[in-house]
C-alpha cells in the first residue's frame, strides 16, 4: 500500500529516550494542505502470556489516561534486538517469566494517525518463573486471568488496552480455532 500523503517537511520538536514528537508539513491525499503530528516510540514488542488455562497480564498505572491497566506485557527494543528477542527481554524484566514456546501473533498499530511504529505481538507459553527485575520507573503487579474471564473483561471494558485486545483477538483466532 502506498503512503497516500504528501510530506514537505518534518520537524523535530521533543525527544527523549523513549519518544520523539515531530511535526509535519503535508498535503492531504484530498490536495488540501496541513500540518500533522507523529510520535516516534521506536519498534516494541508485545507478549501474551498463557499459562494452562490462564493468562497472566501486567497492571501497572498509565499517566495519560489515569488508570491501573491491565496489558499484555509490552515494551521497546533496544537498536540491535529483534522483536522476539525484545520480547523475551520484557517478559522477564517486567514479570519475571522465562518462556520455552513463542508463536507470533503479527503486528498492531497503537494509533495509525499519531504512533509510527507498530507493536509485534506474541504469545509466550511453557513458561517458568524467573524473578522480575522492571524498570525503576515501572511499578508492575502481575495478574492471573483465566482464559475465559479474560475474555469478559475485554468485552465489559476491565480490559481496554487497545494492543492487549489485538493480542486477545488474534490469540482466538490463530491459536483457539486451529
Amino acid at each position: 500500500m502506498s503512503d497516500a500523503y504528501r510530506r514537505l517537511e518534518r520537524r523535530e520538536i521533543y525527544r527523549n529516550p523513549w519518544i520523539a514528537v515531530d511535526v509535519h508539513s503535508i498535503i492531504h491525499p484530498t490536495g488540501v494542505p496541513g500540518e500533522h503530528v507523529t510520535v516516534g516510540t521506536g519498534r516494541a514488542a508485545g507478549v501474551l502470556v498463557e499459562d494452562g488455562s490462564a493468562f497472566l497480564f501486567a497492571r501497572q498505572a498509565r499517566f495519560a489516561a489515569r488508570i491501573d491497566a491491565v496489558e499484555i506485557v509490552k515494551g521497546g527494543a533496544d537498536d540491535d534486538e529483534s522483536p522476539l528477542a525484545c520480547a523475551q527481554r520484557e517478559l522477564r524484566e517486567e514479570l519475571g517469566i522465562e518462556a520455552h514456546a513463542w508463536v507470533p501473533l503479527g503486528i498492531a498499530y497503537e494509533i495509525p494517525s499519531i504512533v509510527e511504529e507498530p507493536v509485534t505481538l506474541f504469545l509466550a507459553r511453557d513458561v517458568r518463573s524467573v524473578g522480575a527485575d522492571p524498570e525503576a520507573v515501572e511499578s508492575i503487579a502481575p495478574l492471573r486471568m483465566e482464559i475465559e474471564d479474560a475474555y469478559r473483561a475485554a468485552m465489559d471494558g476491565r480490559i481496554d488496552d487497545a494492543v492487549t485486545l489485538a493480542a486477545l483477538l488474534r490469540y482466538r483466532l490463530i491459536c483457539k480455532l486451529k
